[in-house]
């Protein structure tokens, strides 16, 4: 049996191009300590899929990729849905908050999951 699938480094892997312009892409939620605009990535959990003799065939990943910046970060919540579809994500929708909180930093979450086959 494989390695159970890993939703977080897949993510990552996915998004390497906007870590490597230097943008902080981090498991985990938001830190006050950064002070520049980063994306996090958080795991929604799983879902069974596809039974055959009671037996799931795969499984679904969800997580939500999140923005935080002081500015509305419209182009780079673009680029994210587009790399993360690039590499077999399914876009699950995007939270309706982009408001601008109190300390003054936006954020931007979008949902995706990805199917992984289950290895016989």
């Amino acid at each position: 049996m494989s390695s159970s699938p890993d939703i977080i480094k897949d993510a990552s892997d996915a998004l390497r191009p906007i870590s490597d312009r230097g943008i902080t892409v981090m498991q985990g939620w938001y830190d006050k300590d950064i002070h520049d605009r980063h994306v996090t990535l958080w795991d929604l959990g799983e879902n069974d899929e596809n039974f055959s003799d009671d037996n799931a065939e795969g499984v679904t990943l969800s997580l939500q990729v999140t923005i935080f910046s002081e500015n509305d970060e419209v182009e780079l919540a673009r680029e994210i849905k587009s790399l993360m579809k690039e590499n077999n994500f399914s876009f699950d929708g995007r939270n309706g908050d982009d408001s601008k909180p109190e300390d003054g930093i936006y954020m931007k979450a979008q949902r995706f999951s990805k199917f992984y086959e289950m290895e016989e």
